[in-house]
């Protein structure tokens, strides 16, 4: 199983962690609900945590979701 890490306000950490906990061992970090935070999604590679998407925390779940898919292919 894979070790990611989501950096996110309460409401959008939980939701991500509801949709990727089945393919990921998800682990959550809530920031300050700012409507102008930056959310991240990390995950590991090489011993190393790695960004592997960032995202505003008004932003669009799906989009989200493809987002962080998307890039964790490509940083494989």
């Amino acid at each position: 199983m894979r070790k990611i890490t989501i950096q996110a306000t309460s409401g959008i950490a939980t939701i991500l962690e509801e949709k990727l906990r089945n393919k990921y061992e998800v682990r959550v970090e809530v920031i300050s609900d700012n409507p102008k935070a930056i959310c991240q999604i990390m995950g590991r590679k090489n011993r190393k945590w790695i960004t592997i998407c960032s995202f505003a925390s008004d932003e669009n779940i799906r989009d989200i979701i493809t987002m962080f898919e998307v890039n964790f292919q490509l940083r494989r």
